[in-house]
Parts: structure tokens; sequence; C-alpha cells
């Protein structure tokens, strides 16, 4: 190498005055997740229409066992440089997918929701009646016979504003990325101060499958739902400012958060499968739910603004070997809730709606997501027991005032809701067929006891005509309840396996009891518990997991299993898997994701349901995954 190169590079790396050269690591993988459909998608997916009518849909299952779910490239890439008084590091990592023929059919499904709507007195006859006539001209049920007064029928929601803005690779998109995930510098302030400003992650839980205290960031559950097995690799970080003080005095060390709010939109709260995809939940597979007027996302709500700063502090040190920790934080909450705009329900009231979000004529938001600000206070604890040969590790974390959405028997009139923004004449409007009656947007909504229906009903209540039902659990008022998550669990080794089994080393088992508790509950608040579900909710929601590992041939080759069960409902999953390590590089992993509801919606938008709970909304989503990796 030429002498002045040599010095270039060495004037370049060394920092003046400093005795050193700059330290730089990196480090990171390529990788390629494979899934495969264990069972048929046993929704209803639009084939076309029975003589071509506007309205009515005819089709059949999706079907795709057997197919590939997912064929997902991603590449990651973590590098560091010490210059001694400070540090810099940084995670980037991209993502590409692609497209298989499954989720093709789950994208073209989200132009065309099929939402499965009972016609009643004005449905039927705006349905029945030609155009000329004020109607839609739709002369056939589906299976194209005449329509009956208080015929079923797949509707085309997508000609109400349910999904029909969705013209291009929304679904598909969701999957891939291209970000620079971490960005941060770190240096101390005199022995006892550390500081890291930038984007990070920060991370107070210590659970697993769910999460009580690991409150400051949200996750993309898009791609991979809750079973990716890094959870940093579905955590979704954000420029902080974090400051450590040590305070050796009390064992202990004082951490200060401060979120300024200068995050993107989609960096704040949990980002679900809404658009549809192979980890929506049944029957929701297909919803194109963000590019229409029924659920866009809110990130500004006055109640939950991604760009108002967030903050607080954890307080962690240990007493008599019990390491503990006290944390406040106040933010965007990772669970969200859905509010709908008064001009659905002129007869109830909306405290949640923000004003500013009622749009212009058409184009105004029905029903929104957002994500709202919360503050949780916090408990951890952990400690070795000797008795029981086990860590124990435990969480506490309360929510004042934490937001539900309520209404197990809710309904959405696609008619009325067409009405309320003005796509259908006002009340009183001469037709040919005679005056434009009045259309209610949400049926059972109680604070508007005129709302009130039954399923096949023709008229409300208080004699409204019934246009077209669709049943939406979730559209009655939020409210709002103390809630307490509580989190209780062990890691043990089990030394016996090694005679036992023939391990390499002892297996690893870890149990964890997570339950979240709505402290003044009463069940005439009608809470679901999840919003398009009729499920209510209980007063204490309790899981139990356990996962296990077999390390044999040193750690190359590790078999192991993780289930757990929701002890109210029931339901639960399972998820056999092998870990397999060849040299320094390869690693690659084989698992199954099985899923065992009790009580499912077995079909499509809009069917009444009264029992899906969480686990069951993954029905018929069981998945053979391989995961392989070379790492660097």
């Amino acid at each position: 190498m030429p002498a002045g190169v040599a010095a270039l590079l060495g004037s370049a790396i060394l920092a003046p005055g400093m005795a050193r050269a700059v330290e730089f690591e990196y480090s990171g993988y390529i990788r390629e997740h494979l899934s495969v459909n264990l069972q048929d998608n046993d929704q209803f997916e639009p084939k076309g229409s029975p003589g071509g009518n506007p309205v009515t849909f005819i089709g059949d299952e999706f079907g795709g066992q057997g197919e590939f779910s997912m064929i997902r490239h991603s590449g990651k890439l973590e590098a560091s440089a010490d210059f001694g008084p400070f540090q810099i590091a940084g995670v980037g990592r991209i993502a590409r997918e692609t497209r298989t023929s499954y989720e093709r059919g789950l994208q073209d499904a989200s132009k065309a929701i099929a939402a499965y709507v009972h016609p009643g007195a004005f449905g039927y006859g705006a349905l029945t009646a030609p155009p000329a006539f004020g109607g839609f001209g739709v002369t056939t049920n589906a299976e194209g016979g005449p329509l009956m007064p208080g015929d079923a029928v797949y509707a085309n929601a997508g000609l109400f504003g349910y999904g029909g803005g969705t013209t291009d690779d929304l679904l598909l998109d969701d999957y891939d990325s291209t970000e620079l995930r971490e960005l941060y510098v770190t240096f101390d302030l005199g022995e006892r101060t550390h500081v890291k400003l930038g984007k990070q992650q920060v991370v107070w839980g210590e659970t697993d499958f769910f999460r009580a205290m690991d409150i400051i960031h949200g996750y993309d559950l898009r791609w991979r739902s809750f079973l990716e097995l890094e959870n940093e690799e579905l955590r979704k970080p954000l420029n902080l400012a974090n400051v450590t003080i040590d305070v050796p005095e009390l064992a202990g060390a004082l951490q200060l958060i401060y979120r300024p709010g200068w995050d993107g939109a989609d960096d704040v709260g949990d980002d679900g499968p809404i658009n549809g995809g192979r980890w929506a939940p049944a029957p929701w597979t297909g919803a194109g739910v963000t590019s229409s007027l029924i659920g866009p996302i809110n990130r500004h709500h006055k109640y939950g603004d991604e760009d108002d700063a967030n903050y607080g502090f954890r307080w962690s040190g240990t007493f008599k070997q019990v390491g503990y920790s006290f944390a406040y934080y106040r933010g965007i909450s990772s669970e969200g809730v859905t509010t709908y705009n008064p001009i659905l329900s002129p007869g109830g009231s909306n405290w949640l709606w923000d004003p500013k979000d009622n749009g212009i004529g058409g184009n105004q938001r029905l029903v929104e997501l957002l994500s709202p600000m919360v503050e949780t206070y916090g408990f951890t604890f952990n400690a070795y027991s000797g008795a029981l040969d086990s860590v124990l590790r435990g969480e506490l974390a309360f929510t004042p005032n934490k937001p539900y959405n309520t209404g197990t028997n809710t309904f959405l009139d696609l008619l009325g809701a067409f009405q309320a923004m003005g796509a259908l004449p006002p009340a009183g409007t001469p037709t040919p067929s005679g005056p434009m009656p009045p259309l209610k947007g949400v049926l059972n909504d109680p604070n508007d006891p005129g709302s009130a229906y039954s399923l096949g009903d023709m008229v409300t209540a208080d004699g409204t005509p019934v246009g077209l039902a669709m049943d939406v659990p979730g559209l009655g008022p939020v409210i709002e309840k103390d809630t307490l998550k509580i989190m209780i669990g062990a890691d043990k080794n089990l030394n016996w396996t090694m005679n036992t089994l023939g391990t390499s080393r002892p297996a690893f088992w870890t149990l964890q009891l997570f339950d979240t508790w709505v402290m003044n509950f009463d069940r005439d608040d009608d809470i679901v518990e999840n919003f398009g579900f009729g499920a209510s909710r209980r007063e204490h929601q309790t899981v139990l997991t356990n996962a296990f590992s077999f390390p044999y041939k040193y750690d190359t080759v590790t078999p192991g299993i993780a289930f757990g069960v929701d002890l109210g409902s029931f339901d639960s999953f399972l998820i056999p898997s092998l870990d397999l390590q060849f040299g320094d590089h390869w690693r690659v992993r084989f698992e199954a994701d099985l899923f065992f509801p009790t009580h499912v919606e077995k079909t499509n938008l809009g069917r009444v349901d009264t029992k899906t709970r969480t686990l069951g909304t993954l029905h018929n989503r069981d998945q053979f995954v391989a995961r392989i990796t070379y790492q660097f």
C-alpha cells in the first residue's frame, strides 16, 4: 500500500489525542422464511355475481392447504464503532417476499369484500328495485333465485366503502420493508451516568408470548403474528433519549426515558394484519381495512397523537439477592381501540370521536382505529429459589382508565352508513318509490334505544327500516376500565433429562401464567374481547404457557415444544420445533404452528358470532415453517 494512502487511512480512524484506533465490529445474517398452509382456509371467497348484479356475491372457500403462505427473504446488518469517549451503533434490515398464489388470492379478495348481510325492509326493497325506482337492480339471491324478504346474502361491501380503495398491493406491501431499525450514540457523563441517544429498543418486560411491562414499543404482527423466536425482530424501535444513573449505595440504577415524538406514524402502536393476509384473524383475511372508509388508522387522534412526547422512568435494583424494578410510563398504548363517527348513530353519542376527523362529504371516515395515550405503573421481580431449584419471576402492570370497545351484538347498516355520508338521499327526499326513509348506521347502540334490532328484523325498535345489516361487534361506546396485567413465571433446568433422555446438558423448561384483570368489571358494560367478534370480555383472561428445549450433540440438535392454553375458553396452541446448527454460520429451524380453538367463526365478515375469542381468531391458520439462516 502506498505510504500516503496508509497515512490517510490511519488519520481517518484515529481520534486526535487518543492512544488507540477506533474499534469497529459488525455482525448480521441472511435469512429465508418458508411457510406452508396445513389446512384449507374455509372463508368465503367471491367468485362472481349471480346475473351480473352489483351487490350479491357467489363463491366458494379460499382453500390453500399445501400451498406456500410465505416465501420471505431478509438480511440484517448490525455495526458499531467505539471511539473511546463515545460509541455509535446501528442496525439495518431489508425484507422482501415472493408473492405466492395463495397471497395473491387474499390480495384480490381485499378489493371485493364479501360481507354477509341481512336485508331489512329497506334493504329488500333497495336490492330488488330497478335503478329507475331508486334501487340497486338486484333481482336474485345468492342462488340466482328471487330475493325474498329476510334473505341473507354475501354482499359486495366494497360498494359501500369497505375495502373499495384497495387498488394496489397494499396487503402484500405490508410484508416488504427496507429500514434503518436502530441508529444511536452512547457515552458516559462521569462514572455514574450513561447516555444513549437515537433510534433504539428499550425492553422493560421479561415476558415472551404475552407482554405486561414491555410497554414502550409497539410490535409489527403482520408478517409473523406473535410467533417469531426473537421479539426484537417484531418490536418497532423508537427515537429515544435513554439515560441511566447508577446508584451503587442503594444497589440500583435509575433509568429515564424520553420520546420527543419524532418517529413516523407507523412506528408507534402495534401493527396488526388488518389489511388481511396469512395472519389476519379469521374471517378477515381478505379485509382491506386501512384503505376503506370503515377502518383507517388515525395516528394523530386527540387522545393518541404520535407527535406528542412520551416519558417514563424505571428504578431497578437488588435487595437480598432479589432483583426488582419499579416503573412508570406515559405513552401510546400498543393495544388500540375502534371508534365510530357520530353520523352513524345520531340518536347516540361518542365522546371519543375527534371532530377534525369528520372529513368532507363522501370521504368521511365512518370508523377509525386509534392507539390511545395511557399511563402504566409497573413492578417486576426475579429471584432464585433453592427449594424449587428455579428462577422465579413476575410482573405487574397497572393501567388506569384503559379504553375498551363495547357492543357484543352491534350491527352496521351499510345503507344507513351510505345515507349518513350523503351517498343516499336524506330522509324525506322524494324518490320514484316514495319518500326516502330515515336509516340508522349503527344498530343496537346502547345510547340509542330506538336502534334495538334482532337478527332478521325488518325495522328497528322505533320503526326505522333496516337496510343491509352486517354483524360488527364492538360498535358500542368506548368505555374506560382500570386494568391490571399479572405475570408469574419460572425457569428451570431439568437435570434428569441427561440420564433419562440422553441430552448433552439439562433440558430447559420455562413456565408462565399471564392474567389480564379488568378491575372494576361489570358484565352489563358489554365489553368485547376483540373488535369484530361477539365474545364478551371476561373479568380475568388467563393464559398458561410452557416451553421446553432438549439440547443434543452440544446444542447442535435441539428439539423443543411450546404450548399454551386459555384457561377460560380452553382454546390452545402447540408449537413443536427443531433447531439445527451447522458450524459457526448456518442455523436451521423447523416448526409447526398449530391452533386448537374451541369456538370459531368459520365463514366471513358479517356472520353473527358470539363465542370466538383471541386464539379462536387463528382458526385454520396452522402453518409448517422453515427458517434458514446464514449468520456472520
